[in-house]
């Protein structure tokens, strides 16, 4: 039995980092073996005494604790919201924010030097898994054109995470001058197939990722691929603007044109499309914070709300009524009041404070840069599709996220020892 623990305080970070986004594309449920490693983790730190002295002392380091603090604060938070407006009812657990807690356990686990390898091969290999979702929904459906779902059982999840899983490649692929050139084409073809996925997906929301490339336009250009990557890449981005513009047929399929119809129904006060149901959702949460801008109304209360105001008249129906506003700020703030909005906003900043902390520390070091970067970008991913999308309120981002910036954030402080084979 303990050469079976030890194997899994051994290896089992390795693991997690390639499961994260490896396994993300390739099987249902997607996230199944983190949540799986988190909870042997969590169970391992019940019964170990000098697992969670290592696993406190993580905690409390100050690099980490800008990652540790904000992820327990906004399980705190929900927690405690949820005792304030359903008592001991089994809805007042916030599970989800409980799992993101949970995965700080990942803390102690042992981080090799070969982690960083497997994680940037999941990368890889999830771009691959991402084409193949997008073949066989076309194959299953034929000459239809589907809205792709894959793995993630939602096309605006599918395609968020193929467009974050495309940033992340390239970032890979322009930063990482110490791989060969062909893992480093591989990673931009992979790239490719993942925007793919994003664009079979027709979520327009992902388009917004595309801003977390920016950086890598103006920071230090690592050699001549680099230069020339960022060439291309304008190029066919100018290509393909110009290529929508032009073609009615792209416009439909990317749903655009869907996008000036719904605008025109609302301007016709109908809020029934997917444009107007967003904003009638959005007024509905805003008077909830208004009228509840301490506390909120609970995190399970929207829909009922919601209803009610529509019989009063006091905002417009939608499309249907949904469980959630669809945009994390306003989630928050009408579900938790200020509380929550203020801890949301520090579950976002944390992270993305410690990131840019470990970037800039690697300035001059341009090999070091690449996990802080990914860091940052996977931070400001969820934080640019939580304003079309209630991200929190899903189980699918709040553990890709947690276990992101934490595999991440190890990632990023194994640099500081790269001379030693392992730390623990």
């Amino acid at each position: 039995m303990k050469r079976l623990a030890d194997a899994f305080i051994e290896h089992a970070f390795t693991v997690l980092a390639f499961a994260i986004f490896g396994l993300l594309f390739a099987m249902r449920p997607s996230t199944w073996l983190p949540t799986l490693i988190i909870l042997v983790c969590s169970l391992w730190a019940l019964g170990s005494a000098e697992f969670r002295t290592k696993l406190a002392a993580s905690l409390n380091s100050n690099d980490l604790r800008y990652i540790s603090w904000p992820l327990l604060t906004w399980f705190l938070t929900c927690l405690f919201l949820g005792l304030r407006h359903f008592g001991f009812e089994t809805k007042a657990l916030p599970d989800n924010a409980l799992r993101m807690a949970l995965a700080l356990t990942t803390f102690a686990l042992v981080v090799h030097a070969y982690a960083k390898k497997y994680f940037l091969l999941g990368l890889v290999v999830a771009g691959f898994c991402v084409g193949l979702n997008v073949a066989f929904g076309f194959l299953i459906f034929d000459k239809y054109l589907p809205r792709i779902s894959g793995t993630t059982n939602h096309p605006i999840h599918f395609g968020n995470f193929s467009m974050l899983l495309a940033v992340l490649l390239v970032t890979v692929a322009l930063l990482v001058r110490t791989s060969s050139k062909s893992f480093r084409v591989v990673c931009l073809s992979s790239a490719l197939l993942a925007c793919v996925g994003s664009v079979a997906s027709q979520s327009r929301s992902s388009v917004g990722l595309l801003l977390c490339l920016i950086p890598l336009v103006f920071i230090i250009k690592t050699d001549s691929f680099h230069k020339w990557v960022i060439r291309c890449v304008v190029i066919l981005f100018l290509a393909i603007s110009a290529l929508i513009s032009v073609s009615p047929l792209m416009q439909e399929k990317l749903r655009l044109k869907e996008a000036v119809v719904d605008i025109e129904q609302v301007a016709a006060n109908n809020y029934q499309t997917s444009i107007g149901a967003r904003l009638t959702m959005w007024h509905a949460a805003w008077l909830m914070f208004k009228e509840n801008p301490l506390l909120g109304i609970g995190t399970k209360n929207f829909e009922t709300d919601f209803k009610r105001r529509v019989e009063n008249h006091e905002v417009q129906m939608g499309d249907v009524f949904h469980l959630q506003p669809h945009n994390d700020l306003l989630h928050a703030a009408s579900s938790g009041g200020l509380l929550k909005l203020a801890a949301y906003l520090f579950l976002i900043a944390g992270p993305f404070v410690f990131f840019y902390k470990q970037y800039r520390s690697y300035k001059f070091d341009l090999d070091r840069r690449v996990f802080p970067m990914m860091g940052m970008q996977v931070v400001a991913a969820v934080f640019v599709t939580g304003l079309t999308n209630s991200n929190f309120d899903l189980q699918i981002y709040s553990t890709v996220y947690a276990v992101s910036i934490c595999v991440l954030a190890r990632l990023s402080l194994f640099e500081i020892n790269a001379n030693e084979t392992s730390i623990r």
